[in-house]
């Protein structure tokens, strides 16, 4: 019961990892099209109108490069999230009755 309850938690927080890593990685698209930033490059992330996400962990949130750095945090955070889901799927699979 306790692994099924991991799984569960591990699920979701893959689920608003992955959501965090789409968000950034809009973001990070929108800044590389020139066409989208008539005045310098704007905030498309849903994350940071709502919360502010790029201006406290990256300091060069408004540049082309803080973007990269955010979404490849996010991409490395998301990965090892999911191998720990896959450790988890793999012990309920060996633990399964």
């Amino acid at each position: 019961m306790a692994l099924k309850i991991a799984r569960m938690i591990a699920l979701a927080v893959l689920a608003v990892s992955l959501f965090v890593t789409v968000d950034y990685g809009i973001n990070l698209a929108s800044s590389l099209v020139p066409e989208l930033q008539t005045d310098g490059i704007g905030f498309n992330s849903i994350l940071h109108s709502l919360f502010g996400t790029l201006d406290g962990p990256f300091p060069e949130a408004g540049t082309r490069a803080g973007f990269l750095e955010a979404f490849a945090t996010a991409a490395w955070v998301s990965f090892g999230i999911f191998a720990v889901n896959a450790v988890l799927a793999a012990f309920a699979w060996l633990s399964r009755d």
